[in-house]
């Protein structure tokens, strides 16, 4: 009863800025009750407050994180989706802010995440992880290389019956595809991202068409670049087929662009200069 009650007067003051200071460390600090209903009570207004930039900073100063952090794998699914959102939101400030997330100890859960069995928690994680990754290079590269998170969020790309989900993977990937880091793309396609790519190009969302092509467009780059034959797999896994389904596309963007692709990279005189490239290498005097 005390904690209901401390929580409607903390509900109340947070409404002015002047109380954050003192209303959001309360907040943090009833959060500890072994009590759910309190929890949920604190991380829907937590969720709430995360929004607002004067409040956010308020809550990181005052170890908001590692609450939401602990909260973020709570049994409880809508304690553990106001918390991943909260993140989220955190998420949109500065670099240090979501230098400071990413090391809060949130990717030891992500992986966890990305297998729970309700879909808004997977959508919502995969949006978080692309918040985390803007703009950083360093922390691409720790979710790529230091555990399976990548290999997750690839195969919910290529196979979750939920859309939002597989749009929210594709962010990801192109994310990723965006910043031309040979080595990074290489390492995707290792993974299988041509795959997952070619299984949403084709869908009702004309941005997620664009983007999947856009990533194939940047793959397939790459591959003649090192003399790798990425568009064997693309055809292999029927993306071939889809490019030229995409060709009676109602946007002109769609369609230009899909037949660009079938032109550069799979015709027959595309085929011919992928032999001639491969020739003039066979010939170097190295």
């Amino acid at each position: 009863i005390h904690a209901d009650l401390a929580l409607n007067v903390i509900e109340i003051g947070c409404q002015e800025p002047e109380y954050w200071i003192t209303a959001i460390p309360e907040l943090i600090c009833l959060s500890k009750k072994e009590d759910h209903g309190v929890q949920r009570k604190v991380i829907v207004m937590m969720s709430k407050l995360c929004r607002n930039k004067g409040c956010a900073q308020i809550i990181v100063e005052n170890g908001g994180l590692s609450l939401l952090v602990d909260m973020a794998g709570h049994d409880n699914g809508e304690i553990a989706l106001h918390a991943i959102t909260s993140l989220s939101s955190l998420a949109t400030g500065s670099d240090e802010r979501i230098q400071a997330i990413f090391k809060s100890g949130i990717m030891v859960k992500v992986p966890i995440l990305l297998d729970h069995h309700k879909k808004n928690i997977r959508k919502e994680t995969c949006n978080a992880l692309f918040k985390f990754i803007d703009g950083s290079l360093e922390r691409i590269g720790c979710i790529m290389f230091t555990d399976t998170t990548m290999e997750k969020v690839i195969h919910l790309l290529n196979s979750d019956p939920c859309w939002l989900v597989r749009m929210e993977c594709l962010k990801i990937v192109w994310k990723m595809i965006e910043t031309g880091h040979r080595y990074l793309i290489m390492s995707l396609v290792d993974r299988g991202s041509i795959e997952a790519i070619c299984s949403v190009v084709v869908c009702s969302d004309e941005d997620m068409t664009m983007m999947a092509l856009n990533a194939l467009e940047s793959i397939l780059k790459l591959g003649i670049a090192e003399i790798s034959d990425y568009a064997t797999r693309v055809f292999e896994c029927e993306g071939t087929a889809k490019l030229e389904l995409l060709q009676e596309h109602k946007s002109e963007n769609v369609y230009r662009k899909a037949k660009n692709l079938i032109t550069k990279y799979f015709s027959e005189s595309a085929e011919n200069d992928g032999n001639d490239i491969y020739e003039r290498f066979q010939n170097l005097d190295l």
